[in-house]
Formats: C-alpha cells, structure tokens, sequence
C-alpha cells in the first residue's frame, strides 16, 4: 500500500520512497536534536509559531490553517468533517485517499476518474462530464499525481474547480510533491485560495524536506468555517514538540528548496533517459519519481537481492503487475540503481 517497508527489508537503498535527495537540511537535524531537550513539556496545543509563519507565507488568515500529525490525518480529517454519500478519486492516485473514505464515511460511495496508459496517464477534459454527472460532495486530486508524476495542466485546473463549485463538491488538492517541481508559485493554489468556495489545499513537509518521520502536514482552505469544521475532527497535542520545532526551522530555508529543485530535474532527466535505454517504458514526470513498466513482473523482489527496494505499483487501482515507480535520488545511489538493473536485465 505504501513503500518505504525497510522494517521487514535489508535495505541499503530505498527507491520506494520520493523525498528530497539533498536529505535533511543540517539546521533541521540540530533542531530536531534540541527538541529533545523540551521533551518534558507540553507543546503548543495551537502550534501558534507555525500557523503565524504559515499564514505569512501565503498570504492568508491564520484560521484558514490546519496543521495534522503529517498530511494523512488532514486528509482522514477533512473525510469526517463532510462525511460524503458521494466522493470522486482519479485511478491510479494515492490508496491514503480510499483508506480514510472508508474509514470516515463507510456509507460512501466512492466513483472514479480512469487515467489511461495510451494518453500517459494525463487527466483529460472529459474528468468535466463526469464531476457534472456524478455531483460528489468530495474530490481529491494530487497535483502533481502519484505515481506518476505528471502536474494537471493548469487552465483544466480552472475548470474543474469551477465544476466541483458548480456541483456543490468540496475539492481537496493534495500539493504534497509540488515544491520540488520546481513550478510551485504558478501551480499551487495556496497562494490564491480565498477566492474558492469549498477548496482544502494539502502540504507536508515530509517529502520536501526529507523528513516522514517526524510527521508534519497542514492543510489550508478556502475559508475559515470549513477549516474549523476539519479542525473538530483532530486530535489535541496533535503535533509533538519535534514536530513544531522541525516545523518552525524548515520554513526559512527555501535556498534549500531551490538547490534541491535543480538536482532533481538533473537527476530526473538522466533517470528518464538511462531507464529507457535498459528498455523499460518509461512515463513523463514533473515530480522527483518515475513510473516505469517492466516485462519482468518480479523486479521489486530480485532487487532485494542488492539491498535495494523499489515500489511495486501493482496494487494501484488501474494499474497492474510489472508497474513500478522509483524516487530520484542523488547521482550515485541512482547509478547503483540502474547498475543493479542493467545486471538483472
């Protein structure tokens, strides 16, 4: 269902996970290492700090933030919050989605949106007809998608937020991968999203700054009803002290964030380019992970046999054995990779 299993793996190199191959920024490692000193304290119950920072940053009220234990318990949170009869997903998108629709709202019905190999799995105009016809009171979308990768052109963007106002939907846009796009100030719809009716935008920090176990997300949304309405259904203390401390530092470093934008599109086009001469088939991303089909159903456990753990994306609904996706990692761990994979092949 997830990758990043190096509990039941002798891992060495985890391709299954997609975070930021700079690794953590050394001030975060420091700090992280100081909140141990204030572990006999409660943290902010209102994580304060984080919520002020946040709302400068993007230019909006502090009670249109909500900040959750990682993104997966926003997204668990804001599924109580609208309880939906109806709910629209894209197939193949990330699994976290169905999980918590089913553990929010059981009665759910939840309909989907099927991308297509043949179109390269791009979301398409016809998505329009069908949140018209079915009328969800909830849609999730990731932008960039997962697993493959590939951002939503941003004029269709428009008009599927104009389709799911029009159909009374609630629309959840999951921009967890959108940092290291490298297009995050014309994509994202942060910065703007006063203006919607019924719009949660989802972040974390986990993929940006290589950090998923510390677990730190937050959502930002249209408007402050619907963002109290989310917070009732979260826990209290329900981010640590490391969490907050974490959380605090990483937002002032967006120098980070512009070197590691760099290497991932260096490393992306060589990753690209090399796994297509190994002859595999290979999609377009604009993410920092690939998805790629094999001939060889068994890829992920031969690699095992180098230490080396890639995600098997067979589990996926709409896609099948010998789908595979890998995290862009640095120059030489992706060299270890591809050896691997020339070797097995």
């Amino acid at each position: 269902m997830h990758g990043g299993d190096i509990y039941r793996n002798p891992i060495q190199h985890d391709f299954s996970v997609n975070l930021n191959p700079k690794g953590v920024p050394p001030e975060v490692q420091w700090v992280l290492t100081e909140a141990a000193l204030h572990a006999n304290k409660y943290p902010d119950i209102y994580h304060q700090s984080l919520v002020e920072e946040t709302s400068c940053i993007f230019n909006v009220a502090e009670e249109q933030i909500v900040y959750g234990n990682g993104a997966s318990e926003i997204i668990m949170a804001v599924c109580h919050a609208v309880n939906p009869g109806k709910a629209f997903l894209i197939a193949p998108c990330f699994s976290g989605y169905e999980r918590c629709l089913k553990g929010a709202a059981k009665d759910c019905q939840i309909s989907y949106y099927t991308l297509l190999e043949e179109n390269d799995f791009q979301i398409h105009h016809d998505i329009l007809e069908s949140i018209q016809v079915q009328k969800p009171e909830l849609m999730f979308l990731t932008n960039p998608n997962n697993p493959n990768g590939l951002l939503v052109d941003g004029d269709l963007l428009s008009d599927i937020i104009t389709a799911c106002e029009n159909a009374g939907t609630t629309l959840v846009i999951d921009e967890c991968f959108l940092p290291l796009t490298g297009k995050e100030m014309e994509c994202s719809l942060a910065y703007d999203i006063s203006r919607y009716k019924s719009l949660v935008v989802i972040r974390a920090y986990t993929k940006t700054f290589a950090i998923p176990g510390v677990r730190i997300g937050y959502g930002i949304c249209s408007n402050a009803t619907l963002a109290k309405s989310i917070k009732e259904h979260l826990p209290e203390w329900n981010l640590s002290m490391f969490a907050q401390m974490a959380g605090i530092e990483c937002l002032k470093h967006q120098d980070y964030l512009e070197e590691s934008v760099s290497l991932v599109s260096k490393e992306r086009e060589y990753l690209l380019d090399k796994l297509e001469k190994l002859g595999f088939k290979v999609y377009g991303s604009d993410a920092n992970y690939i998805l790629f089909k094999s001939s060889e159903l068994e890829l992920e456990k031969k690699l095992l046999q180098y230490n080396i753990l890639i995600r098997d994306c067979s589990d996926y609904n709409g896609l099948e054995k010998g789908f595979y996706r890998i995290g862009i990692k640095n120059r030489q761990e992706n060299d270890i990779l591809l050896a691997a994979l020339e070797e097995l092949l």
